[in-house]
């Protein structure tokens, strides 16, 4: 258990490394990396703040449970961050407004702590809606990003904007394996039970 925590208080904190200059740049200054690399890290350290939250405290906020009832507002914001975010015209000006940046660094933490408070309270089903709008969401972008003749984004060359497109088609691939193995899961489990 204690390892765990010290798992998750390190997840907790990787992000403040965007705070350096020199590593802020080599991240932002590659759309691959922007996108496949500091979102996920910055979702993933409001879900570890969560769980460490979860572990000291004992439970979740009664203020959480009552604003986000069977996680359905955790969804709804996952959604919103994450289609905000895929958003060329976003990405630009979170390179070229630090007010935009700060906003996008503390959606994506909070996207991800509200998801790991909310996450035991979800049925399946609605765990499946969540993913199956992602695999949509990446899907689409990353084909727009691959078939578009004309950059999207000004900060990022042609290629950049290509290999980014691949790479999120790759993970919506991903996301819809996951989804169909969840979705068979559920039918087996609901199935032997009825």
């Amino acid at each position: 258990m204690k390892r765990a925590g010290a798992y998750a208080a390190c997840f907790t904190i990787l992000p403040s490394v965007l705070f350096l200059d020199g590593v802020r740049h080599f991240i932002e200054t590659r759309m691959l990396l922007h996108m496949l690399l500091e979102f996920p890290l910055l979702f993933l350290s409001g879900a570890a703040a969560a769980a460490l939250m979860v572990s000291y405290a004992g439970g979740t906020a009664w203020v959480i449970e009552k604003i986000d009832y069977r996680g359905l507002t955790a969804i709804t914001l996952v959604l919103c961050v994450s289609a905000y975010w895929m958003i060329p015209a976003s990405l630009d000006n979170s390179l070229l407004q630090p007010g935009v940046a700060l906003a996008k660094y503390a959606s994506w933490w909070f996207a991800g702590w509200m998801l790991a408070l909310s996450w035991r309270r979800m049925s399946e089903v609605l765990r499946m809606f969540m993913l199956g709008n992602l695999c949509w969401m990446f899907g689409s972008v990353g084909s727009l990003f691959q078939v578009s003749e004309s950059r999207l984004c000004v900060n990022y060359l042609f290629g950049d904007q290509q290999m980014t497109g691949r790479a999120l088609v790759g993970v919506a691939v991903s996301l819809a394996a996951l989804l169909i193995y969840r979705a068979h899961e559920y039918s087996r489990r609901t199935g032997a039970t009825a």
